[in-house]
């Protein structure tokens, strides 16, 4: 069973990837064909459905958040981030993001990114990019449009 904070957690995530991109399609728990391990927490695909996409994995712990590295590795998208609640490092995550050596594929280009999960006022969440993510050589834009012209967006500006 998800943890509560994780799931109302996608709605910032989100909010803070759209701060970042054109004209959005956002989609919650995306079964990404891109990816073998099951659906994706936010799955954002930009340019109105037709530029990059990104892959987000929300966990509430920054252990469990390193812990999906593996995933995101082996998943087809040029963007993807791990997601985690501010303050839940332990001394072997935090060294392990200060190093960001986790973060780089051992064989190709490309960083997964790190955006922390904020408890705000009013029991309010909140989401900041803490290491931006950097582009992985993986091109899928058929997957994206086919994705597109099957999947009802959760948030969507354009089209």
């Amino acid at each position: 069973m998800r943890d509560r904070l994780e799931l109302r957690a996608q709605d910032p995530v989100a909010r803070c990837l759209i701060r970042q991109l054109i004209v959005p399609r956002i989609y919650f728990e995306a079964n990404w064909p891109g990816t073998a391990h099951g659906p994706v927490d936010v799955l954002a695909i930009d340019r109105d459905g037709v530029g990059d996409v990104h892959l987000v994995e929300i966990k509430k712990r920054a252990a469990d958040a390193l812990a999906s590295i593996p995933k995101l590795i082996e998943a087809q998208a040029p963007f993807r981030w791990i997601a985690f609640l501010r303050g839940t490092e332990d001394e072997a995550t935090a060294d392990a993001l200060a190093s960001q050596e986790i973060l780089y594929p051992p064989d190709t280009a490309g960083r997964i990114g790190v955006i922390e999960i904020v408890e705000m006022a009013g029991n309010d969440l909140g989401a900041t990019v803490r290491i931006k993510a950097e582009r992985f050589p993986t091109p899928v834009y058929d997957l994206a449009a086919k994705f597109v012209d099957s999947h009802q967006a959760h948030i969507q500006y354009g089209g």
